[in-house]
């Protein structure tokens, strides 16, 4: 009888290749292919989570905060990390890194030993003051961006802001913070599921216990240093303008560039007014405070490994659906809920983007009580004979958000042959990876053996 041999048995490679680099019937040993295999299986359990390869990886790419829809299709009752593909990404999502040729789902009998669920937010985070104005759609001057103006000030272009009535409004940017805070009401909102059948569950537990966040200092380390506000400042307009010009009351975030020192008598319009704002120049606020390593999620997660190893390892074979994903674990619980509400570019309260809102829906955005004649709101007039004058402080705010960031689920393991995933339907092999920790067929590949 003529035997057959194939390139591998000819010609191994000592790079790596399907199953656990190694081709388990090539050797000069005295063990059969069974307990080789055998062998490695016990290798990897016991193996450093880094040497063991990653089979698949999908990362999902965000620049910047998500529109309501699109959170209410990426974020909802279940966040499907696994689903995304180049071709059919999320909506917002700029780029989707995926190692599968179809979507959640395997290509080769695999035998998975590591799942991972990554968030990766900015490496610094800051909040820097500002203010928000109308979106111009030609090249045009820039109003006065001052760090404080009353409702007074606000009469129009030939006023002390020159600016159209309305348009400027007191804002700040949050960078990053936003990401961090939403983190972690994901990591308490959903369960981490993995799901064989319509009944059947490998894994459903919280995402606090496998959610990973990438360090980005020393453990229990941060460091703060001064960042350029122009940068992030230009990355959050062209981020807002390609993603919400057209929506409701689109604006663009102003850094500080004046500070106010008081008021006097101006003429504005060619209409003589008591009690405008005069401001001088200053570069105070152009840069502001950084912190690198972030806020406090990393430590709140600190126990968390990059890849959580299974108790025992896994066979799938190729075609089915991994069903691996996080589900929500109480529906429209307060963490979804604030878990949204920091993804969204209107903090949750629709409608303009971004938002402008108050700390109380029953306050007037126009100002605390000031009235002319009264005690209420009285600042001295630079004007020595002119009498303290009313100013009406503003007390709506606008929210801009900014910062890129990453989700992914990554599956380790090893990629078999047929043959050798035929092997796990064999008794003795069965009983030998039972003694190595696996609880039986069932979690040894008995599910899907070959």
């Amino acid at each position: 009888m003529q035997t057959k041999f194939t390139l591998l048995d000819k010609m191994p490679d000592p790079m790596r290749k399907i199953g656990m680099g190694a081709n388990p019937n090539h050797g000069q040993t005295s063990q059969s292919p069974k307990e080789r295999f055998v062998g490695w299986i016990k290798g990897a359990l016991t193996t450093p989570n880094y040497t063991v390869p990653s089979i698949e990886n999908v990362r999902i790419h965000y620049d910047g905060p998500l529109s309501d829809q699109a959170i209410s299709t990426s974020f909802g009752a279940t966040i499907n990390v696994l689903g995304a593909s180049q071709d059919n990404p999320p909506p917002m999502a700029v780029a989707v890194e995926s190692t599968m040729a179809e979507p959640g789902k395997f290509q080769t009998p695999t035998l998975i030993t590591h799942v991972g669920f990554h968030f990766t937010p900015e490496p610094l985070v800051f909040t820097a003051k500002g203010n928000g104005w109308t979106m111009p759609t030609t090249t045009v001057n820039a109003p006065v961006s001052p760090d404080a103006f009353d409702h007074q000030d606000d009469i129009g272009v030939n006023g002390p802001l020159g600016a159209v009535a309305g348009s400027l409004n007191p804002a700040w940017l949050d960078w990053a913070a936003w990401q961090e805070i939403a983190a972690w009401h994901m990591a308490n909102a959903y369960n981490f599921v993995w799901q064989m059948g319509n009944r059947t569950f490998l894994m459903r537990e919280s995402l606090r216990n496998t959610m990973y966040v990438p360090g980005n200092a020393q453990n229990g380390s941060a460091s703060s240093s001064e960042q350029d506000i122009q940068y992030y400042a230009n990355i959050v307009n062209k981020y807002y303008r390609a993603n919400f010009a057209g929506g409701l009351s689109p604006q663009i975030f102003l850094p500080l560039e004046r500070t106010r020192i008081g008021n006097m008598i101006l003429v504005a319009g060619g209409v003589t007014t008591t009690g405008l704002s005069v401001f001088r120049p200053t570069r105070a606020y152009e840069t502001v405070g950084a912190t690198y390593g972030a806020m406090g999620l990393r430590g709140y997660l600190a126990n968390n490994q990059e890849f959580r190893r299974l108790t025992s390892p896994f066979l799938m074979k190729p075609g089915v659906p991994i069903g691996l994903r996080a589900d929500i674990a109480i529906s429209a619980s307060s963490d979804q809920v604030q878990m949204q509400n920091w993804l969204s570019a209107t903090n949750g309260f629709t409608g303009a983007t971004p938002p402008n809102f108050q700390v109380d829906t029953n306050l007037n955005p126009l100002g605390v009580a000031a009235v002319a004649g009264g005690a209420i709101g009285q600042e001295p007039s630079l004007d020595a004979t002119v009498a303290p004058q009313p100013v009406t402080t503003l007390q709506n705010r606008v929210n801009f958000k900014g910062g890129s960031w990453k989700l992914s689920t990554i599956i380790k393991g090893f990629e078999l042959t047929d043959a050798q995933a035929a092997m796990l339907s064999d008794p003795t092999v069965q009983a030998s990876l039972a003694s190595l920790g696996c609880s039986g067929p069932q979690s040894c590949g008995g599910y899907f053996s070959a």
